[in-house]
């Protein structure tokens, strides 16, 4: 089994390191990830600016890395249309974030932009975020559970999808304490804050707290109150529900 990994926060960043040690036991594993950290990219690509690559010291035994000057989907295109056109992978992973990708904000996330980029090549991917990744043991547990899902649903199953799984510290990793659950709305308290230089200048900070106070039947509930949570997502965004009522409109005669 081949698998591609890449990430939003930088092929230095220690969850793709975490999580290209878990897959080396189960695969051969090829990381292309941006040289430096590219959050909250979403599917951004370089246009009109050479994309570089260069190989980096591998993490461990059957792991190649190479850093790439680009996005996450950039990283993606360039590994996927070039780099392994001849070594196709058989996943593609995403991750291992360093905070979560639950609910809306999955609309920004690089992590999840990266793991919707397998779809386009009919490849199946995962994108992994934890709650943190600045606690080594707590790391290397969610990379060990990330590594069980892949291993059931992808080795095992089959599965053809793209799977976005959120990993909060001191949660039960186990199949009992995992939800499978659809995404919901990430609210933040505080998201804008104006702040003013020396100068006198007015600028803005965007962060923000996030509110778990969602519907129990969605990610963001469940992640914020200790749960592993696991969703299935596809890249097509077309409103369903309201496909008929948009198309009926456009064909009333207007006199």
């Amino acid at each position: 089994m081949h698998i591609f990994l890449t990430n939003d926060d930088g092929v230095e960043a220690p969850g793709i390191r975490a999580m290209a040690l878990a897959l080396s036991s189960m695969a051969r594993v090829t990381v292309l990830a941006p040289h430096h950290g590219r959050s909250s990219c979403s599917s951004s690509l370089t246009l009109h600016q050479y994309l570089r690559v260069w190989e980096k010291p591998s993490y461990g035994e059957g792991i190649r890395v190479f850093a790439c000057n680009g996005t996450t989907a950039d990283c993606c295109k360039v590994a996927l249309e070039y780099w392994l056109r001849d070594d196709r992978p058989d996943l593609l992973v995403s991750g291992i974030n360093n905070g979560y990708n639950t609910g809306s904000d999955c609309l920004y996330s690089g992590t999840v932009a990266g793991a919707m980029e397998g779809t386009f090549f009919g490849i199946p991917s995962m994108a992994v975020s934890a709650e943190t990744a600045r606690k080594p043991e707590f790391l290397a547990d969610a990379a060990a559970c990330a590594g069980r899902i892949i291993r059931r649903y992808f080795a095992e199953r089959h599965y053809r999808g793209i799977l976005n799984l959120n990993i909060p510290e001191g949660a039960d990793m186990s199949w009992a304490g995992i939800k499978v659950t659809k995404l919901g709305f990430q609210r933040y308290e505080n998201a804008i804050r104006a702040l003013e230089d020396p100068s006198g200048r007015v600028g803005y900070w965007l962060a923000g707290t996030p509110v778990g106070n969602s519907s129990p039947d969605e990610d963001v509930y469940w992640a914020h109150r200790g749960y592993v949570t696991l969703t299935p997502i596809q890249w097509d965004q077309t409103d369903m529900a309201h496909l008929i009522e948009v198309r009926h409109i456009a064909e009333e005669k207007i006199d």
